[in-house]
């Protein structure tokens, strides 16, 4: 099917303005939901974005659309912004949380988006997911907008992703905005929002189609308007109604569904009207007179009245799961919910739908006080029964050591409620409420293992509860320094193997790496992680210069210690024998790099580099080092070669006699 296409502007403002209302709200059952939501803009890095679309490159016409769209987002909508394919070019790990989602953070976006590069690959498909990772998605209602011009270039399948994050989310939706893509490109990608109930827009720029006004040339034919009215003579305009007018022939002449009625220019004659919803019906029949004009014919309709009960227990600890016994229609999406006082119909906090029988298990809030037990009908959002119950306070201990080396775990040992979604982190001393870095979930048990960030000085252990992030316990622990020692065991050369023995923290994700001297903190190359043990091995740059090995942190990507080196030109130099007896012993002198599986080796002469050798030797075994000769007479070489590379430095001739 052909996808409706929008102008970006417009598509961008019905997904920020007015705090998401105009697509998002319409995804919640009422405004309490809505507040408690994140969003995360991910937005496309890639080289392609340099595309023009009508001499305009994407790019800017993306950053100019942005700034006019975000200007008009309130302070208070929680937004965030993460980019791929920004940094560098193939590398389909250049993902970054460039703005984690917070309040009042519109204009740090665009700001943001006017400073980004536009360099590489299309990982989207790992971007979506560590936007819905970092907005906590299993816990929290969470909506990705993914705007892109172009399909996943990295290998991964973003419609598999879309399945998973709607099946493990709280309640997680992703927009698709498809930027200058082809039709077939667009159906790729709008998987995504079709697997999490969001909606697909493909995008351009162009001028819209101007359309002509049609100018009236005759007067319109008189119009009956239809409105329902209920056995208590009241407009029923709450309901969708479906709306059906048939002739006096029997043939429909007109029909819709809606809460305004129908009305038609219809002619002189009988008809017959027939009005069904839910929870209501009727209809009549009527006429129109030749003369009759515009008329409004008021059609009896009526109301089901449905009822329901609920029974719970009158206090229930905060935070804590608890039963409620409850009778009603049990329609289609009814539900039983937990709200506070005075929250208007149709919203809800936590809920279980009646689907599910009696009785219902319900989550309490977090809060403290008296609250309200409401069963809702689905299809019409009223409250059928309520019921008063009171909320009450819950404590937590934590027990944790007075001081910790930055970045190494840590136990806590906790007591609490323990309820869903509470969990033990770690932040900076008086940080608010929802701060967190590392943490455990408090279902996993006591004690809880913590990472410690990669900082110095004053933090603090903290309880906190899942659902409105509310700090019930903290304790004070203060991080101390850490430091590694590095030092080189081979000679490495250009594109070789380099062999790093050292010592450091082996934080979780920590690693050891190899850069130009006196590139960036966060700049990295080949490297290997400090958790598979010293020494680290790993390749080192194919170039010529000034370097520097570095112990990096995997938190911060901090530089805790580096040594230089540098990178020359591989030599090497071979003494032995002229001649030899065949299968006789040839002793070899040598220098060169010295490198754990570089090797001496014995080929027939003007072999190839890649030749197969008839006899070799490790260089590990020092000089000089024995090696056999051939058993048949003949002219060979004896070299010296690089075994990660199958570079030869060095060779001599050898007869064998």
């Amino acid at each position: 099917m052909r996808q409706p296409v929008f102008k970006l502007g417009t598509i961008l403002s019905r997904l920020l303005r007015c705090g998401l209302a105009t697509l998002l709200a319409g995804l919640a059952l009422g405004s309490v939901s809505v507040a408690q939501e994140r969003t995360m803009i991910v937005l496309d890095g890639s080289g392609s974005m340099w595309g023009q679309i009508e001499g305009v490159p994407k790019l800017t016409i993306a950053r100019q659309t942005l700034r006019e769209v975000l200007a008009g987002v309130p302070a208070s909508t929680e937004l965030g912004l993460l980019a791929y394919g920004h940094r560098e070019k193939g590398n389909c790990g250049d993902i970054e949380l460039i703005v984690p989602p917070a309040m009042g953070t519109a204009s740090k976006i665009a700001d943001e988006v006017d400073q980004m590069s536009f360099l590489g690959k299309t990982p989207l498909t790992d971007a979506v997911r560590i936007a819905a990772e970092e907005l906590r998605y299993t816990e929290d209602r969470a909506t990705v907008i993914l705007i892109t011009d172009g399909i996943e270039t990295c290998g991964a399948n973003i419609c598999e992703l879309g399945n998973v994050l709607e099946a493990q989310g709280v309640d997680f939706t992703a927009h698709v905005v498809g930027f200058g893509v082809s039709e077939e490109e667009g159906r790729q990608i709008a998987c995504l929002a079709d697997n999490t109930g969001g909606q697909y827009f493909a995008a351009d720029d162009a001028e819209s189609l101007v359309v002509a006004l049609n100018e009236v040339v005759a007067a319109p034919t008189p119009e009956t308007t239809l409105q329902a009215r209920d056995q208590d003579d009241n407009p029923v305009n709450d309901i969708a109604l479906a709306w059906e007018v048939r002739d006096a022939a029997g043939a429909v002449v007109a029909q819709t569904t809606g809460t305004e009625g129908i009305s038609g220019e219809f002619e002189a004659g009988d008809y017959t009207v027939l009005v069904s919803g839910e929870g209501v019906s009727g209809g009549m029949e009527f006429s129109i007179e030749e003369d009759a004009g515009s008329q409004t014919i008021y059609v009896p309709v009526e109301r089901i009245v449905l009822s329901a009960t609920l029974e719970a227990p009158a206090e229930v600890a905060a935070g804590a799961e608890f039963e409620v016994i409850w009778e009603g229609p049990d329609d289609e999406r009814d539900y039983v919910t937990i709200v506070e006082v005075g929250t208007k119909e149709g919203g809800f906090l936590n809920y279980a739908y009646t689907g599910q029988g009696s009785p219902a298990e319900i989550t309490a809030p977090d809060g403290l006080g008296i609250y309200e037990l409401r069963y809702v009908h689905g299809p019409t959002d009223k409250t059928l029964a309520a019921l008063e119950i009171t909320l009450t306070e819950v404590a937590a201990t934590l027990k944790a050591p007075s001081e910790v080396a930055a970045g190494a775990e840590f136990e806590v040992v906790w007591s609490g409620p323990s309820n869903q979604g509470d969990y033990i982190t770690i932040v900076e001393a008086g940080a608010e409420d929802r701060a967190f870095e590392d943490y455990a979930y408090s279902k996993n048990g006591s004690p809880a293992t913590i990472t410690a960030p990669d900082g110095l000085g004053a933090y603090e252990v903290r309880y906190v509860l899942g659902q409105d992030r509310r700090v019930l316990a903290s304790t004070p622990i203060t991080l101390t320094a850490v430091s590694a020692s590095l030092k080189v065991l081979n000679n490495p050369v250009p594109g070789g193997t380099i062999i790093v023995e050292w010592t450091g923290p082996s934080a979780n994700r920590d690693y050891i790496t190899v850069v130009e001297a006196g590139a960036p903190e966060r700049e990295f190359n080949d490297n290997a992680l400090t958790n598979r043990g010293s020494p680290a091995e790993f390749k080192v740059p194919r170039a010529l210069g000034a370097f520097e090995v570095r112990y990096v942190l995997g938190q911060s990507r901090r530089v805790l210690a580096s040594i230089p080196i540098t990178l020359s030109p591989a030599t090497a130099t071979l003494s032995a024998p002229a001649s030899v007896a065949a299968g006789g012993v040839v002793e070899v002198t040598w220098t060169g790099p010295g490198n754990r599986d570089d090797f001496i080796e014995i080929v027939p002469a003007g072999s190839e580099a890649n030749t197969r050798p008839l006899g070799d030797a490790r260089v590990s075994q020092g000089s000089p080092l024995s090696l056999f000769a051939p058993g048949s007479a003949g002219e060979y070489e004896v070299r010296y070669k690089m075994r990660d590379s199958g570079e030869v430095l060095a060779s001599v001739a050898l007869s064998v006699q």
